[in-house]
């Protein structure tokens, strides 16, 4: 089987957003790794971002795929 490793790049400029919102909300980094592990996924078509939604939260961000990782750019935390 073939695994890809997931790499979260939190120094983006665009996560500053992202990590004020789950400082606000009370998430932590793991529960940001787990959505985006074991989380519903599908493309926002206005914005082309990809959404995972998981448990009470939903993550936005933007993705760069290779063979061998995923470089994954969080940009906001949504609540359901």
């Amino acid at each position: 089987m073939y695994y890809v490793d997931l790499k979260i790049n939190w120094d983006h400029k665009r996560c500053k957003h992202a990590i004020e919102r789950m400082w606000l909300r009370g998430i932590t980094m793991n529960d940001i790794r787990d959505a985006l592990k074991k989380g519903k996924k599908h493309k926002q078509r206005e914005t082309g971002l990809c959404e995972s939604i998981y448990r009470f939260y939903s993550v936005i961000y933007d993705e760069f795929n290779k063979k061998d990782f995923k470089k994954i750019y969080p940009v906001t935390v949504k609540l359901w």
